[in-house]
């Protein structure tokens, strides 16, 4: 196990410092928005659709995303998110369109944009792809983003630590945003001796 723990050591302490596998133990994660929004900037590196994509998370729970559209311009929505789960090959997030506004654009083609429906928006204008390893599915104004393709391809996924792979045994099971940071809900199943390991691993420079 040592071994193993020296061969991965430097992906894992890319993947958390200490503080925040604690966090995950104990169940509870503060993202920041700023963190989120460096990895969506990789994750549309190869869209052809979006050009910017970031979000901002509210007091009140909601969650405000801008995005720059090609041939659209500025998109500014609110919405919630309804899950956020992450267990074993499953990883998802549910989000729930509450607003939209298509920025500079009054009239029919406005109206129209802050009144349809996401999925009628959507046959309209067609289907908006973030990137080849992130797959979208809207019905009404609700939002399926699914990242496990992307998640597989990640470095920590190929890290095994005493026979348990890391993202089998990291869960989420939900997210609620908070004023600059969303906080999600997780545990880390595996033996309480592997934790200490890790922990270890994160204290050594």
């Amino acid at each position: 196990m040592v071994t193993e723990y020296e061969l991965y050591a430097e992906i894992i302490k890319k993947t958390w410092d200490r503080q925040s596998l604690e966090h995950i133990i104990q169940g509870k994660l503060d993202v920041p928005d700023e963190v989120i929004n460096a990895v969506l900037a990789q994750e549309i590196s190869d869209s052809d659709k979006v050009k910017s994509l970031h979000i901002t998370s509210r007091e009140n729970g909601r969650l405000d995303i801008y995005a720059d559209i090609s041939n659209y311009g500025g998109v500014n929505i609110s919405g919630t998110i309804d899950s956020c789960i992450h267990e074993g090959d499953t990883s998802y997030m549910s989000y729930t369109v509450k607003y939209k506004d298509l920025e500079d654009h009054g009239g029919m083609i406005g109206w129209m944009f802050s009144h349809l429906s996401v999925s009628m928006l959507e046959k309209l204008v067609g289907h908006i792809k973030l990137s080849n390893d992130v797959i979208t599915k809207v019905h009404g104004n609700t939002v399926r983003i699914e990242y496990q393709e992307a998640l597989k391809k990640s470095e920590a996924a190929q890290v095994s630590i005493g026979g348990y792979r890391l993202m089998d045994v990291l869960c989420i099971h939900g997210a609620v945003p908070h004023e600059g940071y969303i906080e999600f809900e997780t545990s880390f199943q595996m033996p309480d001796e592997i934790k200490k390991l890790l922990l270890h691993v994160l204290d050594e420079t």
